[in-house]
């Protein structure tokens, strides 16, 4: 299986448009799957009419992140690597601890 994926951080650049050409060029040799990810505006369906499956999958997250005590030896790398600042050393009586208090990665 071979996989194709167009991306950019700005809207309007055309990422949707060459998707679809790519898929439409794609289609005439093989079998293709195509996915919409953009939560914003996915309008992949308005150029290629596609044929819709109505499959549902449960999908279960979780909103905190967990530490794994029996794994983690605290030697301070995913605080170092985090760039949202959510593990810190501080206020864990067990080393790190998942939810913040940490410095943000890239100066703030």
């Amino acid at each position: 299986m071979k996989q194709i994926v167009v991306l950019s951080g700005k809207g309007g650049t055309g990422k949707t448009t060459i998707a679809a050409s790519f898929a439409v060029l794609a289609s005439e040799r093989h079998r293709i799957v195509v996915a919409d990810c953009d939560v914003e505006a996915s309008n992949m369906h308005i150029l290629l009419k596609p044929v819709r499956l109505n499959e549902r999958n449960v999908f279960k997250g979780s909103k905190v992140a967990v530490l794994d005590a029996e794994k983690c030896v605290n030697c301070g790398a995913c605080e170092e690597v985090c760039r949202f600042g959510a593990i810190s050393r501080r206020g864990s009586r067990r080393g790190m601890s998942m939810g913040g208090g940490g410095r943000r990665r890239g100066g703030a």
